[in-house]
């Protein structure tokens, strides 16, 4: 069943609560669709608690979805659910609701979590605030860049890019770090979220690709390679003379395959 578009129920309004703690997940489904549906919201610390504890998936995003629909209700309950004294799998669904929720007022809640002791923790901290999309929040990610595994680092791209233009500013900072990992990872970063939202860093990318060391200067000529602007062509076309050969061949291949790539774009507009 959908929860996108509840079905009405006949379950007697002083019965819900009751029910969302049936044997039968059909019915604790539907008291779920029922509180959500109906605008329950005097339920709302009970379907929030049913929550933490339903142990079918299906049940579990029928109840998010009414913890959602009910929001300005549930809110400080789910908030309350992200603090340290609750087990981190109740931890990790509160963090996960906040993220449906998608609302900005919620961002300096879940900001302390983001170094959480417990990395399931931190980590969930980190992507929800990277669907909540609250530019406030990228600064704070960007301080994390630096020396990670290579999943923990894979996440936590995912997370900065996912603010788009929002995030360049501070990944541009960060390409002046001292922290040659950091830079690196900035650059990474860049090149993720490529063109058009990435277009101002192209100056910066240039620089870091003369002044930097050699894996730094390769990651930033490719996000340069993810640009389209006149900057980024100008830096690549100079960067054919630079001294390090690895910089100098990605040099030549991006100039080789620039006319291709708006060959294709002019026969698909045409």
């Amino acid at each position: 069943m959908s929860t996108s578009q509840p079905h009405n129920t006949s379950i007697p309004a002083n019965e819900l609560v009751e029910k969302l703690s049936d044997p039968d997940r059909s019915v604790r489904n539907t008291a779920a669709l029922a509180i959500g549906s109906q605008f329950e919201s005097g339920y709302a610390n009970e379907l929030v608690e049913a929550l933490w504890t339903e142990p079918d998936f299906f049940v579990r995003e029928t109840m998010t979805w009414a913890v959602t629909r009910l929001e300005e209700a549930t809110r400080p309950a789910v908030l309350a659910a992200i603090e340290p004294d609750r087990s981190p799998e109740v931890r990790v669904q509160a963090l996960h609701v906040v993220s449906k929720f998608a609302n900005p007022e919620t961002v300096d809640a879940v900001l302390p979590y983001i170094t959480d002791p417990d990395e399931a923790v931190a980590r969930k901290a980190r992507w929800a605030l990277g669907r909540i999309r609250e530019p406030r929040a990228v600064p704070h990610l960007v301080a994390l860049l630096g020396d990670h595994g290579l999943e923990e680092r894979n996440a936590l791209t995912d997370d900065v890019a996912a603010f788009g233009s929002a995030a360049v500013p501070s990944l541009v900072e960060a390409l002046r770090s001292d922290d040659q990992v950091v830079r690196r990872h900035a650059a990474d970063i860049l090149c993720y979220i490529g063109h058009p939202d990435a277009e101002d860093a192209a100056e910066a990318l240039g620089t870091a690709v003369k002044g930097s060391e050699s894996p730094v200067a390769v990651a930033a000529m490719m996000a340069l390679g993810e640009l389209r602007g006149d900057v980024a062509r100008q830096v690549i076309e100079a960067a054919r003379e630079a001294e390090d050969p690895q910089v100098r061949g990605i040099a030549e291949r991006l100039t080789a395959s620039k006319p291709k790539r708006a060959a294709v774009r002019s026969r698909r507009i045409g």
